[in-house]
């Protein structure tokens, strides 16, 4: 390693402890926590070529990400803003989504019992002021991991649990392949 790469080497080391902590974060993003992998590897004293080799970058992408480490510290690393529009979707409207889903409709005064995608929208978008797309909604409740599917509605509460029992006895007694055998 030539100098230069041993002054990023040093400065990673020196970084160790807050790069650690960073990557026990969840809400780092996966390219940047590719990147402080990349000087964690270097901290602990790996040679460029075999971080490159274990993180399928060039030994010069590994540099490029240690000089920028360097010189900037863990927002360096960090990804340069995208072009476009902003995401309506922010944080904000995220935790107020989560917040929804695990509210049942009716403590929050509404008239039904269980959130579809449009009624999810319709009540963020006049909680929140940021009116998404059902389609949408669905998308960032995939992407927050929550399931969703139809209710099953069941009758098993408006009936006789004796008489039900009975039946079930029944059953049992004729067995699998009906009264055939009798």
């Amino acid at each position: 390693m030539d100098d230069e790469a041993e002054g990023w080497a040093g400065a990673a080391r020196a970084a160790l402890p807050a790069v650690e902590d960073l990557l026990r974060r969840r809400e780092v993003a996966p390219r940047v926590r590719e990147r402080l992998e990349m000087v964690k590897g270097v901290a602990l004293g790996q040679p460029l070529e075999e971080v490159g080799r274990w993180s399928g970058r060039t030994g010069r992408t590994v540099q490029r990400w240690l000089r920028a480490f360097a010189s900037g510290g863990s927002a360096a690393v960090a990804d340069a803003p995208r072009h476009g529009r902003p995401v309506k979707a922010d944080a904000v409207y995220v935790a107020a989504l989560e917040r929804a889903v695990d509210t049942p409709p009716p403590t929050l005064g509404l008239p039904f019992d269980v959130w579809t995608s449009p009624r999810l929208s319709a009540y963020l978008a006049e909680t929140t002021g940021v009116r998404i797309a059902p389609g949408w909604v669905r998308a960032l409740l995939a992407r927050q991991r929550f399931r969703s599917g139809r209710p099953k509605h069941t009758l098993g509460h408006l009936q006789d649990p004796v008489a039900r029992t009975a039946c079930e006895e029944a059953l049992q007694v004729v067995g699998e392949k009906g009264a055939r055998g009798r």
